[in-house]
């Protein structure tokens, strides 16, 4: 993006990226393999610097944060409490920190912002009246504990022997390339669930009772990232139910778990890029704010497009904004 074009808004105070939503190399037909090895190692690309930093971030919980393996093979207060203080720390850091960070101490001012509207406030569709207090009260209230009470199962059933079955014995070698490869896949693997469960939650039925609370916020922060619904929040998590069938080391468990949560507070944080310290992370969070704003497209992300597959993706072109009117009325007259 040109940079002369960060503070360039329209008559309603909005901002948008001068060029189309990029998708990933992976959704090249046919293949490209030069470029999809250029974007594996690009800056910014599927590597660096966003999910390694996540990845970074999960090894130090893992390592530093986490009580032993061994401990967790009968549920125990004091290992599942020692997990939820040290989550309500990472939730904190991550959500409260990139909130503070752009909207408190606003260290980036308004530069590619997608909206100067403000938060609402004296409003009944939120808890307290009050957008910010009530996406802080759902993700401490219900994401925190949905999100421990997961990481608990997952530590216990890799103790006991009930997850993980690939067939890899005693081989170490096998053992640890097949640990780095699901860590690796594992935006990959969120990716894909998050359409389909992302879906399922626009079907009326589920959207009027459980989905709705996520869009109430239209103009979006950090903090609702995981404004939900406590079923939402579990269906959101469940990716870490394909670690368990899956992977051979608890570890990706967590980093399913952790890189969900990532992705919730940079998909909302209402900016196109966050700087954090020299590094400027693409947040890929107009592909979603686009959701918010228009509610039937971009119900996945950019990585594996498949709103680019099922004609549901909006790239933030006026083409691709009457294609999505139409595409609504269409579904509000099929509906009705």
């Amino acid at each position: 993006m040109n940079q002369s074009t960060a503070h360039t808004r329209d008559e309603k105070g909005e901002w948008r990226p001068d060029v189309p939503v990029p998708i990933s190399p992976l959704n090249h037909w046919p293949p490209r393999p030069i470029a999809l090895a250029r974007w594996l190692g690009a800056y910014p690309g599927y590597i660096w610097p966003s999910n390694l930093l996540c990845l970074l971030v999960t090894i130090a919980v893992w390592l530093w944060a986490t009580p032993e393996l061994a401990s967790m093979k009968t549920f125990e207060a004091w290992w599942v409490a020692v997990l939820f203080v040290r989550n309500l720390a990472l939730f904190l850091f991550m959500f409260g920190g990139i909130h503070l960070l752009l909207y408190v101490y606003k260290k980036q001012g308004n530069d590619l912002r997608f909206t100067l509207k403000p938060f609402a406030k004296d409003n009944a569709r939120f808890k307290f009246r009050n957008q910010l207090h009530d996406n802080v009260f759902r993700t401490l209230a219900y994401a925190l504990p949905i999100f421990t009470a997961l990481e608990a199962v997952s530590y216990w059933g890799f103790a006991n022997g009930h997850f993980g079955f690939m067939p890899f014995g005693d081989n170490m070698l096998t053992f640890w390339t097949w640990t780095i490869v699901m860590a690796f896949s594992v935006p990959l693997i969120h990716s894909v669930h998050f359409y389909l469960i992302h879906r399922l939650l626009h079907v009326r039925i589920l959207y009027r009772t459980v989905h709705v609370y996520h869009h109430h916020n239209i103009e979006v922060s950090p903090w609702s990232g995981l404004a939900m619904h406590p079923l939402e929040i579990l269906l959101y998590f469940s990716s870490v139910a394909l670690q368990w069938l899956l992977a051979v080391h608890p570890f990706n468990a967590l980093l399913q778990l952790t890189l969900a949560a990532y992705y919730a507070a940079l998909a909302h944080s209402g900016f196109d890029k966050v700087q954090l310290g020299p590094v400027k992370i693409d947040a890929g969070s107009f592909y979603h704010y686009l959701h918010h704003k228009h509610f039937e497209c971009n119900y996945g992300g950019s990585v594996i497009a498949m709103d680019n597959w099922f004609g549901s993706m909006h790239d933030g072109t006026d083409e691709a904004r009457a294609k999505i009117r139409e595409r609504a009325r269409a579904m509000r007259a099929n509906q009705g």
